[in-house]
């Protein structure tokens, strides 16, 4: 049988037998006095909490206000120019100074640190992903004792080490986009390259103890990682244990002899156990020892991607026993295997993930930084928040973007609960990167440590190198593409040097050197020099905010799409948030163009919107910037649905050109760092826009989707998920006329049978034919008249995939309706499908067909089941789901909701005082 491999994820929560201190909770913070251009300047102290950051820390003390408030992430840049001492005293007993190991380790520091203990220099740090283990035992002492870090400004040594580079070369890019309002050099650090500013967020170069912190005391060696590779031989499961030691440069004997004893559970029951004695040689600083363990398949329930089966996951329990110590790590652990398939084609090669045996169609988003402040990136609500509502939406996948950072153990965590499938890039992202020996040092230093603490998580799937640095130097972005040099240092970082560490860390998950590139292709020419947004290789990004976004016929059939997306301005209740006055609440404020750093992005919202409607003009700026923000969130939404399901049909056909097969679907972005224009599903603040609400339909395990071609040939796919067939379904195209709830027509398509994981095409049409037959105008005129309704039932006429629409023509053009939509708040609690709170029901009604029917709610933490809906019926029910404890009555209060005839209807009047006080009081 062919050897197949797989993944667990790791957990340590136990550390027992060692003695340690937590160095977390209460510091003091100084930001140090530079006199050499200020002679007056004075010290400035502050309560810090670990872990923790400069802006938060000064924030929480009231030193600097809000700092997304206004522009003040300009005016609080002074902040990551300065010079910053964190300290704390703490005190240490006889026994623990007695261990003849004492480590200090700080699982992150942000980013260049001198760390000093009783005013012993310990050591340098310069890098804010690697984890940090210091011994001590010859600084610390009995009793009180001082640990002091200074953190020099990242803004200042990245313009240093970019000065002082030895490479005698510009390595690009200087600056950011001035749109920006970013700082320059940071890729000539190894900090979050977001934190210098982005296309979707703010500078605030950050310094701080962004993680945990440790003083550990043992009399044997150190325990640093344990790690595991599971391969499927026959009937079995091999579990590969790993664990990594590390001796203190000061410890003096030659062997320690240990015991390993691995244990697999299955709730309180042991499966198996295995227990052997090992001899390490301490000569050397890092020691390893492995030991296997099996267990028969027949006792094993696999782990399955979010809807395709249960996350089931075990405890693996791992004791070292040495001659006076006695560690246990408890490990979760999920059974699966998984391949990246490419193989050949008629032309090109295929590009899609296999799990246990089953071909994936990898459905998500990209997620960046949880935050633009290190130390808020582990909050757990948010995080919760975030992973729960990817796989509420259908999303088994979402790329961890490289320009951020290597997530919290928590995120990992909650992705393999949620069976979200990770696809990992490293942090690089956007720029030509140095390849001197001391930077060269430090990421091969970040790429082992950050996959020996990841590779076990079942969720994370794929390793790539970084993100679009390849395409960089393919379409020449900052002047390198025809310079040799630049290529051979792509060459250097990505594939000399992570490329080569990554598949011997972790032989058993697929690499790319890139995203976008033609995966195993790039081989082929040694990585650089062709195009790598080849449609018939790999992964691509692609947006076009030229064309207009409801046009399915502009987007690529491409292998796998991992970056795509629209932008649109966040909810009137997210951005007030962040304003100073009600004046910069307008399309054209300073205070808008300050927060879109899209180079000419607003004007493209605008061009985008204008190709299906016309944005309305009032004597209310305020109402006309509410107006703006509803358009763009549709305008987001319907394209990002329209271009998904051009990817979904592709699955399983090929054009004449050998291009298709698609099997991924990424849209940039899931989450955003502060109100801003962006491209994400959900604000800052976790409310969902309109786009989220879409993702749930267009994500839908199983959906009904039409092609409408450039000669007006409207053809309508079925694509599924599902594993199983479906028998006996009923397609129903329903057209109706403008002015009426009652369809002009009905067309039914009998007897189908949905095949499992696969699109297909059912029927193709010609559209304007049609609505001519049935009486909704001439051929010239009909598609101003007529709307199409696309219903899925199965044989017992139950609804099997979200309705779906059809516009023959766009929506500019055509005289809809008013519609008088109101809602109530049913009395009769639900129970929480969310939380544990009460779900209430609202009963929509309309008297015309309506539109984008659109419900917000200000002042209250929850969410609808459905939202940015059309309403063809005279009523509808929808859930609100309460994160928090309120009434009918309060929500009622706090209601709002638009529909898309409101906005065109002069006689419209708007409290514009009940958008922003809470209830309309």
């Amino acid at each position: 049988m062919k050897e197949l491999i797989i993944f667990i994820l790791f957990i340590c929560i136990n550390n027992v037998a060692m003695e340690f201190i937590t160095l977390n909770g209460a510091w003091k913070g100084t930001i140090l006095c530079d006199k050499s251009s200020n002679k007056k300047c004075q010290e400035l102290d502050f309560p810090a909490v670990v872990p923790g950051g400069i802006y938060t820390d000064l924030t929480a003390a009231r030193l600097i206000p809000n700092n997304f408030l206004a522009i003040n992430d300009i005016k609080h840049r002074w902040v990551g120019k300065q010079t910053v001492v964190y300290s704390k005293n703490f005190t240490a007993t006889n026994t623990f100074v007695n261990g003849s190991t004492i480590a200090l380790i700080f699982h992150g520091l942000d980013t260049f640190a001198t760390i000093f203990l009783n005013d012993h220099k310990v050591g340098e740090t310069s890098n804010m992903f690697l984890k940090y283990i210091f011994y001590v035992e010859q600084y610390i002492k009995i009793g009180d004792n001082t640990l002091k870090i200074v953190f020099d400004s990242p803004i200042k040594m990245a313009d240093n080490l970019y000065k002082n580079q030895s490479l005698q070369y510009i390595v690009p890019p200087k600056c950011v986009p001035k749109e920006y309002n970013g700082e320059c050099h940071v890729n000539h650090i190894r900090k979050m390259q977001a934190s210098f500013s982005w296309d979707w967020g703010p500078a605030f170069p950050s310094m701080g103890i962004w993680r945990n912190i440790e003083l550990i005391s043992t009399t044997e060696v150190l325990v640093t990682d344990i790690t595991t590779d599971i391969y499927e031989k026959d009937n079995l499961w091999e579990i590969v244990i790993t664990i990594f030691f590390e001796i203190s440069p000061n410890r003096k004997s030659d062997t320690i002899t240990c015991n390993i004893t691995s244990e697999l559970y299955n709730m309180n029951s042991i499966y198996v156990q295995n227990s052997s004695n090992i001899i390490l040689q301490v000569k050397n600083r890092y020691v390893t020892a492995s030991t296997i363990l099996n267990v028969h398949s027949k006792l094993i329930d696999r782990w399955w991607p979010n809807g395709f089966g249960k996350q089931n996951l075990y405890t693996l329990k791992v004791t070292i026993t040495t001659e006076t110590k006695t560690l246990n790590k408890y490990i979760r652990i999920g059974f699966r295997t998984i391949e990246l398939v490419e193989e050949p084609l008629e032309k090109g090669l295929s590009f899609y993930f296999r799990v246990n045996g089953i071909p994936i169609f990898a459905k998500g988003s990209n997620f960046i930084p949880a935050s633009i402040f290190p130390e808020l990136t582990a909050k757990e609500h948010v995080i919760r928040n975030l992973l729960q509502s990817a796989k509420d939406a259908h999303m088994n996948m979402l790329r961890v973007w490289g320009g951020g950072l290597y997530e919290s153990d928590l995120f990992y965590d909650l992705a393999d609960e949620f069976g979200i499938m990770i696809w990992q890039d490293f942090m690089f992202a956007c720029s030509m990167y140095p390849t001197s020996e001391e930077f060269l040092s430090s990421v091969k230093k970040e790429v082992i440590q950050n996959v020996r603490r990841l590779k076990n998580h079942a969720s994370i799937v794929l390793w790539a190198g970084n993100n679009e640095n390849e395409a960089a130097l393919y379409s020449n972005w900052y002047g390198t593409g025809r310079e040799d040099i630049y290529k051979n240092d792509y060459i250097k970082l990505y594939v000399n040097l992570i490329k080569k560490e990554v598949e011997k860390l972790d032989p058993t998950r697929p690499f790319v050197v890139s995203s976008p590139s033609n995966g195993l292709y790039t081989k082929e020419y040694n990585y650089t020099g062709q195009n790598p947004y080849s449609n018939l290789y790999g992964d691509v990004h692609y947006y076009n905010y030229i064309r207009n976004g409801w046009d399915i016929n502009q987007y690529p059939c491409s292998r796998f799409v991992s970056e795509y997306g629209f932008q649109s301005m966040p909810s009137i209740y997210t951005i007030s948030t962040a304003v100073e006055n009600f004046d910069d609440l307008r399309i054209n404020s300073n205070f808008l163009k300050h927060r879109q750093h899209l180079p000419s992005g607003t004007e493209f919202m605008k061009f985008l919107i204008s190709k299906n409607f016309l944005i309305p003009k009032s004597n209310n700026t305020i109402q006309d910037f509410i107006d703006f923000i509803y358009l763009s969130q549709i305008n987001q939404a319907v394209s990002v649905k329209i271009q998904t399901e051009s990817y979904r049909q592709s699955r399983s056909e090929l054009n004449a050109l050998g291009e298709g097969f698609t099997m991924g679907a990424l849209y940039w972005q899931l989450n955003d760092v502060w109100q801003a224009p962006s491209w994400s599903s959900i604000e800052y603040g976790g409310r969902w826009k309109i786009l989220h609400y879409y993702a749930i339909e267009f994500f839908s395990p199983i959906i009904v989707t039409s092609r409408l071609s450039q000669a007006n040939e409207l053809s309508i796919y079925i694509v599924s998920d599902k594993l199983y067939p479906i028998n006996n379904c009923t397609l129903k195209l329903s057209i109706y006329n403008w002015n009426s709830m009652v369809p002009l027509h009905v067309h039914s398509i009998d007897n189908i049978k949905i095949e499992p994981n696969k699109a297909m095409l059912i029927t193709s049409i010609w559209l304007d034919k049609l609505l001519e037959e049935v009486k909704c105008g001439t051929l010239v005129e009909a598609k101003k008249f007529c709307i199409m309704r696309l219903t899925l039932e199965d044989y017992n006429a139950l609804q099997i995939a979200p309705v779906n629409y059809v516009y023959p023509t766009v929506l500019k053009d055509v005289n809809i309706p008013l519609a008088n939509v109101k809602i109530k708040i049913n009395t009769n609690y639900l129970p929480g499908k969310l939380s544990n709170y009460p779900d209430y029901e609202i009963e929509v009604s309309t008297n015309n067909i309506a539109l984008f029917v659109w419900l917000e709610v200000k002042s209250i933490n929850g969410r609808f089941s459905e939202n940015g809906f059309h309403m063809f019926e005279q009523r509808k029910y929808i859930k609100f789901h309460a994160y928090e404890a309120i009434t009918p009555n309060t929500l009622q209060k706090n209601i709002q909701v638009t529909t898309f005839s409101d906005i065109y209807n002069s006689n419209r009047t708007v409290n514009m005082y009940e958008y922003f006080y809470d209830g309309g009081k």
